[in-house]
């Protein structure tokens, strides 16, 4: 016989359970999936926050850097034009000292990756993406348009741009505008000629008073 057709007693009723109280907790309770993944939140928020400190103060250094590496550049060009006209010795020394300190500091530079360049003389094609123009300069000794005078090195780091170089750039002198043709002359009218004078009338009117014979007839004496 199947247990569908057992009677209704032999089925458990409400009256066969007991009511048991909830035992009492003092005290929030937490499952311990939930109290280890609180653990591990909170230690990647302290990993984070050590990152940033840590990003905010390589930032700093790098700014440092970056602009020491502008500086550099800035004492190569004065290095440079000391160099130019000097023809004392103790000149030439002092200029040999200052351009070794100079090497050495690019040298540290490009060892941490920092690497000054001097745009002078570079199409403004090859400076498109390192140069900021602060002014042009327009004569007829440019054949194109170029870096004519740097003011401030570009910088870069790992071979990316990180400080743009403020350049004045040198383009060609605009052509002439073509003279105008002077505008031609308006066409003169000619003038109309002067209307000729009536001719006069030579036929001869009789005198309203006297009266004209028909032809043939000879006209009839007058009374003086």
């Amino acid at each position: 016989m199947s247990s569908s057709d057992e009677p209704d007693a032999a089925r458990p009723g409400w009256e066969n359970f007991a009511e048991r109280p909830v035992p009492e907790v003092h005290g929030a309770t937490t499952a311990p999936e939930a109290e280890l993944a609180g653990v591990l939140q909170r230690r990647h928020e302290e990993l984070a926050a050590a990152r940033g400190a840590s990003a905010s103060a390589a930032t700093r250094v790098h700014a440092t850097l970056f602009e020491l590496a502008m500086l550099i550049g800035t004492l190569e060009q004065q290095v440079n034009r000391a160099g130019e006209s000097r023809e004392a010795v103790d000149e030439k020394l002092r200029h040999r000292e200052l351009k070794n300190v100079k090497d050495r500091m690019l040298d540290v530079l490009r060892g941490a990756g920092v690497e000054v360049r001097d745009p002078k003389g570079l199409t403004a094609d090859e400076v498109l993406d390192w140069a900021d123009p602060v002014h042009w300069l327009q004569s007829p000794e440019f054949d194109a348009e170029v870096v004519a005078e740097t003011n401030e090195y570009a910088v870069f780091h790992d071979g990316a741009v990180v400080r743009f170089a403020q350049v004045v750039m040198g383009a060609p002198a605009p052509a002439p505008a073509p003279a105008l043709a002077p505008a031609p002359a308006p066409a003169l009218k000619p003038e109309p000629e002067p209307e000729a004078p009536p001719e006069p009338d030579l036929q001869v009117k009789p005198d309203p008073g006297t009266e004209m014979p028909p032809p043939g007839q000879t006209p009839a004496p007058t009374d003086t």
